[in-house]
């Protein structure tokens, strides 16, 4: 409701039926439901030509950012690592052949990254980049999976920052600069137009830098 998910849901909303807690979104689902729940959203509205999960909880904004470590690690879990895995169990049965599944996940996963949010993010968006590696395995003949890993994007808590953080996050960044969730809702939406059964189970670094391995 206020980064990639909000500017992926303007960039799609004249073409796709946009299903999500955003704003933009006219159908209301929130991953931290029961999969029956999940379910019964999708089969209404089924069948679908595509799926881009981009659940993800803000632990870096209050009041989640000053609860402990354990909460703010059952949070993301919840969200980002739970949420990814009902949604695309609950949608299979109502996916068209061919379909294409994209999960988000982080630049800094597998490298690591100091501090407590960057240990909390890294384990969440590890954990749906692995099992989005497995689905586009266990789902080879029926789905195209993608991962979109971006770096650095200047969301809803990067917009209020104070103005000296901003530049020192933005320091830390490949290319010296912020991304802006428009330009990784474009990478994502360009990801859906390739020919189909083209590279699952890859990783795609949205981080204006090197093109990381997979």
């Amino acid at each position: 409701s206020g980064g990639i998910g909000t500017a992926f849901g303007r960039l799609a909303r004249n073409h796709w039926e946009v299903i999500g807690t955003a704003r933009q979104a006219p159908i209301a689902l929130d991953v931290t439901w029961p999969t029956e729940a999940i379910e019964t959203v999708f089969r209404r509205h089924a069948p679908y030509d595509a799926a881009v999960f981009l659940a993800g909880a803000d632990i870096l904004s209050p009041p989640l950012r000053l609860k402990p470590y354990e909460e703010r690690l059952a949070r993301l879990w919840q969200v980002d690592v739970e949420g990814s895995i009902k949604c695309s169990r609950a949608i299979r049965p109502y996916l068209n052949p061919g379909a294409r599944l994209i999960f988000l996940g982080w630049d800094q996963a597998y490298l690591g990254k100091s501090g407590e949010a960057g240990e909390l993010y890294a384990l969440a968006k590890a954990a749906v980049t692995g099992y989005a590696k497995s689905l586009a395995q266990s789902w080879l003949k029926d789905a195209t999976v993608y991962v979109v890993a971006p770096g650095w994007v200047k969301t809803r808590w990067g917009e209020q920052l104070p103005a000296p953080q901003a530049s020192r996050i933005q320091a830390q960044t490949r290319a010296g600069v912020w991304q802006s969730p428009e330009e990784v809702a474009e990478v994502i939406w360009r990801l859906l137009e390739l020919p189909g059964d083209l590279m699952t189970g890859q990783v795609f670094y949205v981080n204006r830098g090197d093109v990381m391995p997979s």
